[in-house]
C-alpha cells in the first residue's frame, strides 16, 4: 500500500535517477495530512448508526504499516553523525525542488508556522547548506537558496535511501510497482479534495 509523495513540497530530482524511481521514491513518501484524513475516514461513520467501511480499514491499516516501515528505513538515513533531520531535509527538498524563494514560502508548502522555518534556516545557514540574501523587490525579506554544500548532502542522502528502498522493493516488478502508484496517486489526489471540502465547513462539507 502507498499513499504518499503528492505534496509538491516533497519532490526531489537527482540527475542520476531515472525518471520511474524518482516518481516512486516520493510516492511511498507517506503525507500526515492525507494520513490523517485515512484514519478519519476509517474510524468514523459517514453517517450514524452505519458500520464502518471494510475497505477503508484496511487502507488504513495497510498505511499505518507503510508509515512504520519507511520510517524506519529513513531513521537510518536521517540520524547520526552529520544526519539531518527530518524537518530539515523537507526544507532542503523545497529548495531543490522549486528553486530560491522566501522562507514564508517554504513555510506554506510544508504546512508549518513562518517563525518555525525561520529558526530552521538560521540554523542550515550557519551548517553552510543554504545561503541567504536580500530581496531585491523588499530588502526586509530575504531570499534563500540551497547550496552546493546542502544540494550535495541532499543527493547523498536520498541516493543511499532509495537504494535501500529499492532493494526491499526487489520481488516487485516496474509493471507491479508502476500500477500501485498509479493507484495510490488517485486515492490520495481524493482523499486530500474531501480533506479541502470538510474544512471548508466541517459540519456539512459546504
Amino acid at each position: 500500500m502507498m499513499i504518499g509523495g503528492l505534496s509538491p513540497q516533497l519532490g526531489i530530482r537527482h540527475s542520476s535517477w531515472s525518471a520511474t524511481d524518482d516518481q516512486r521514491i516520493w510516492l511511498w513518501k507517506p503525507t500526515i495530512g492525507v494520513y490523517s484524513w485515512v484514519m478519519q475516514l476509517a474510524q468514523q461513520p459517514f453517517v450514524p448508526g452505519v458500520e464502518r467501511d471494510a475497505a477503508a480499514q484496511e487502507l488504513l491499516e495497510g498505511v499505518s504499516s507503510l508509515v512504520r516501515a519507511v520510517r524506519c528505513i529513513e531513521h537510518r538515513h536521517l540520524t547520526g553523525d552529520g544526519g539531518l533531520r527530518r524537518s530539515d531535509a523537507s526544507v532542503l527538498k523545497v529548495l531543490m525542488k522549486d528553486g530560491e524563494q522566501r522562507g514564508g514560502e517554504i513555510a506554506g508548502k510544508l504546512g508549518v508556522d513562518a517563525s518555525v522555518v525561520s529558526r530552521q534556516l538560521t540554523a542550515l545557514e550557519a551548517d553552510g547548506l543554504v545561503s541567504r540574501r536580500p530581496d531585491p523587490a523588499d530588502a526586509r525579506v530575504g531570499l534563500v537558496s540551497l547550496s552546493s554544500q546542502g544540494k550535495a548532502q541532499l543527493e547523498a542522502l536520498y541516493s543511499s535511501y532509495t537504494q535501500q528502498l529499492r532493494t526491499a522493493l526487489a520481488d516487485l516488478d516496474d509493471d507491479a510497482l508502476t500500477a500501485a502508484a498509479a493507484t495510490m496517486q488517485r486515492v490520495a489526489v481524493a482523499i486530500t479534495e474531501a480533506n479541502k471540502v470538510v474544512r471548508r465547513n466541517p459540519k456539512t462539507g459546504d
